[in-house]
């Protein structure tokens, strides 16, 4: 049985405290404009009232996940998440109001013009805020650790041994200051809620296949390897390996007119998390390969491109090669030795007949640039 045409486009232009609801009817003619306060009962109330065989769009926001999950699992409506970046229209429009920025994306909808993101399941939410949760207690830590150095700086007290190791932080605690006294109480409330978040990483890695997997790359830790998993919520979605390193903004950003190119730095869109981290493991698997006399592909990337363009954007580089790495690693379900291995034979082999169409690509993320 064929599926109904809808007949109806709804925009929601969603905000902390209200949502700006805009209903068109297929020839374009807003039959609807009304602002809904973000109560649950009353959003039933209101869209209860809603035209039959309507498709609803509601664009991301940081608020977006508990209203899209109530409207579609909730309500059962037909409902997609617009993705803000590629909402050009909005941000472009020198009228930008609410009911603006409603009735465009309903219009859009109406249109086919809509770019959707993509909506994780509740378990990956849960990993997600388990990563951003630790996240957060770790910059809070950081600062008032730096508010304990300001205090000594102030003071011209100098103090010997490594920041934080027991016994500075035990001569530090004896100098009689409330402040510093206050801040290390702080500082140690805030490891114990550190370590809680570990543990429960450390179980969700376990859970997690993706995130094993990620867990054999040297410089990799349970941290590192539940934000990529969860991040990357199945390498299905992605049709390459350079998809997944522009996803995460990895790539160069890059003008194209006519026959001139002109590339710039990475594009920075997606997760600042995820790039902060796979640059920190890139340093930890080149030290740990130096220590050993040995080499990967990263790392032998990473030391020929240090050696000409300097070590900040070799890191960067390195950390997208580590990406398609990474790529490859969940598509094949296979660890980064066995990844590495099979690599070097594929390379050792060379062309060959029968291969399967993204061979090279795979040939390239371990040998080329």
């Amino acid at each position: 049985m064929k599926a109904r045409k809808p007949g109806h486009f709804v925009g929601i232009d969603l905000h902390k405290k209200f949502m700006q609801v805009a209903v068109m009817d297929a020839k374009g003619e807003v039959i609807m404009d009304r602002r809904v306060d973000c109560d649950y009962e009353a959003v039933r109330k209101e869209f209860s009232r809603m035209p039959p065989n309507a498709r609803y769009v509601l664009e991301s926001s940081s608020v977006w996940y508990g209203m899209f999950m109530f409207l579609r699992e909730e309500l059962g409506l037909d409902v997609m998440l617009s993705n803000p970046y590629a909402t050009r229209p909005i941000a472009e429009s020198k009228k930008k109001t609410d009911k603006v920025d409603a009735r465009i994306l309903a219009d859009l909808l109406r249109g086919g013009y809509i770019s959707a993101c993509h909506v994780p399941g509740a378990e990956t939410v849960r990993d997600r805020q388990l990563v951003r949760c630790r996240a957060g207690h770790v910059s809070t830590r950081t600062d008032y650790k730096n508010r304990i150095h300001g205090i000594l700086l102030q003071n011209g007290t100098r103090v010997e041994g490594a920041p934080f190791s027991a016994p500075w932080t035990a001569w530090v605690g004896r100098l009689g200051d409330w402040r510093i006294e206050s801040h290390l109480r702080t500082i140690a409330f805030l490891d114990d809620e550190v370590a809680k978040c570990d543990r429960r990483i450390k179980e969700s890695v376990e859970r997690s296949a993706d995130a094993k997997l990620l867990r054999t790359i040297t410089g990799v830790g349970n941290v590192t390897a539940l934000v990529l998993a969860s991040e990357i919520d199945g390498i299905g979605r992605f049709g390459s390996m350079d998809h997944l390193a522009s996803y995460f903004g990895l790539v160069p950003s890059v003008r194209r007119s006519a026959e001139t190119a002109h590339y710039g730095s990475i594009t920075k869109f997606g997760s600042s998390m995820v790039r902060q981290l796979l640059t920190e493991a890139v340093l930890v698997h080149v030290s740990v390969m130096r220590r050993r006399g040995s080499e990967t592909p990263v790392s032998r990337f990473y030391e020929r491109l240090a050696g000409r363009r300097g070590a900040a954007k070799a890191r960067v580089a390195a950390a997208a090669k580590l990406l398609r790495i990474t790529y490859w690693m969940l598509k094949k379900r296979i660890d980064f030795d066995a990844c590495v291995a099979e690599g070097r034979r594929s390379t050792q082999r060379g062309p060959a007949t029968g291969q399967r169409d993204d061979s090279q690509g795979f040939v390239r993320s371990m040998c080329g640039v």
